[in-house]
């Protein structure tokens, strides 16, 4: 009767360590030493904080035991800044009554005199972002108009019969709560205001 050997298998190998349970080197008790020392000629540690860290690195045998030595000493990266909003998106919405003086100012169009918008951009515009944005937006496509009209000796006066369909478009989106960009007029009023910062 012939009896089966029991096969011999190798041994398991041991579970690598894993993070800091590594065993760290000369190379790296070296290094945690230049921080001590750093900050021992800064002022940050005195001798006896110095001596018992020096002490506690030289008898490290893994990285676990390495990090706390140097915890309060190495700076940690600073989070990356938030990208800034547009100045716009931190105004508040405007009210009502902001909406309709907008829209007031920009419908001052249809009798083209500056001096309707003029009046809101100095009074009511020192209270009012929006208000302001739009009275100088109506000021400044007036006095675009007038320039045009003088420049082309009164041929430019033509341009009042669009002027007037541009203002009620105008007032209806300042009655909308919206801000307005005119790239096409002079910018003489309100430049650099928060309206006017392209994102």
């Amino acid at each position: 009767m012939s009896s089966t050997a029991p096969i011999p298998t190798s041994p398991t190998p041991p579970a690598s360590p894993e993070g800091d349970e590594l065993r760290c080197t000369d190379a790296d008790r070296d290094r945690v030493i230049d921080v001590l020392k750093s900050a021992y000629a800064d002022g940050r540690l005195d001798q006896a904080e110095f001596d018992v860290r020096f002490d506690l690195t030289m008898r490290s045998k893994t990285y676990a035991a390495l990090e706390p030595i140097t915890r309060d000493l190495v700076a940690q990266p600073a989070p990356a800044p938030s990208p800034a909003k547009p100045a716009r998106d931190l105004l508040p919405p405007p009210t009502t009554e902001e909406r309709l003086l907008a829209a007031l100012a920009q419908a001052t169009t249809w009798v083209p005199i500056a001096v309707g918008p003029a009046i809101l951009y100095y009074t009511v515009g020192k209270r009012s972002e929006f208000v302001k944005h739009h009275a100088a937006g109506a000021l400044n496509l007036q006095l675009t108009l007038l320039a045009v009209t003088i420049v082309t000796f009164g041929l430019g006066g033509a341009l009042y019969g669009i002027a007037w369909i541009l203002a009620t478009a105008f007032a209806v989106v300042a009655l909308a709560g919206a801000p307005l960009r005119q790239p096409w007029v002079l910018p003489i009023f309100g430049r650099g205001g928060p309206y006017e910062k392209r994102d």
